[in-house]
């Protein structure tokens, strides 16, 4: 993909998950701090809670946790991510809790590396001074 290309699917993927999770309500879920790491690296801000803590939280605490509230789940496309992200849609939502798919759809959609940690890495690597041409 040309890096012109390249530039402009990942700004417009930002933005957009940025403005997604911008409300209190929204967290973005991910398996491990590299994650966060990797997505604040591309410019992603927001609320991020981690799947392990998150299960947790809802087994001390049910609905309270969850209810009322919207997840944006970002776990990998690997078998065991994807096995995560199901139990986490699936607990969630009979939960009283709601799911914002589209910025996982539009990832996977766009090409992006199937493991969330390597995004930042991939995008230095075909994005030339991306730090300069970031969102934020």
């Amino acid at each position: 993909m040309r890096s012109k290309i390249l530039i402009s699917y990942i700004a417009q993927w930002v933005n957009m998950l940025n403005a997604r999770s911008s409300p209190l309500d929204v967290e973005i879920v991910v398996e491990g701090s590299r994650d966060v790491k990797a997505l604040k690296g591309v410019g992603i801000k927001g609320k991020f809670t981690l799947a392990s803590l998150l299960l947790r939280d809802i087994k001390n605490e049910g609905c309270k946790r969850v209810g009322g509230k919207t997840f944006i789940i970002l776990t990998d496309f690997d078998r065991e991510g994807v096995l995560l992200y199901k139990r986490l849609k699936k607990v969630i939502t009979e939960l009283g809790g709601k799911l914002d798919d589209f910025p996982r759809k539009q990832y996977i959609s766009l090409k992006f590396p199937p493991l969330i940690e390597e995004l930042e890495s991939f995008t230095r690597r075909r994005v030339e001074n991306w730090d300069y041409l970031k969102i934020g």
